[in-house]
């Protein structure tokens, strides 16, 4: 019979031997232990600032008669390295906060700390808004031209 553990335990149970299941069920906890612990309105407020960062260059984008930012990235490989250190540009300051906000999460929640993890949910709160809000934006500024 299978026992849940508190979130706080998940990775330094003996139990379970490591199989799939229980490192997808693992991370599952672990995942809804960040949506629920504390600071969880990071997951709100990190995504609308991407939102308002991809807004403003998007205009920009619109302004220099660039193609919407996601197409641009799959059809244009030339260009791809570029647009990417440009996003980069854009983001870093952004990604360094949420990447901390997250540690700090970790912490208070598990009460250790794991850069990889931080690092991952810190960068897919921003690019993948951003990302969107970036295109959408291009794309309704050129219809209205």
């Amino acid at each position: 019979m299978s026992q849940t553990l508190p979130a706080k335990d998940v990775y330094t149970s003996k139990e379970g031997g490591g199989s799939t299941s229980s490192l997808l069920d693992a991370l599952a906890e672990r995942i809804i232990a960040r949506l629920v612990g504390p600071m969880s309105l990071r997951f709100v407020f990190q995504p609308l600032v991407a939102v308002l960062l991809g807004i403003r260059d998007g205009a920009m984008d619109a302004k220099a008669g660039e193609p919407p930012f996601i197409i641009d990235l799959i059809i244009d490989r030339g260009n791809r390295r570029t647009k990417l250190a440009g996003v980069l540009k854009s983001l870093f300051k952004t990604i360094i906060i949420a990447t901390v906000f997250d540690m700090i999460a970790q912490y208070l929640i598990f009460d250790q700390v794991r850069v990889i993890p931080a690092i991952i949910v810190g960068v897919f709160l921003l690019t993948a808004p951003y990302s969107l809000a970036r295109g959408m934006t291009n794309r309704i500024l050129t219809v209205r031209r």
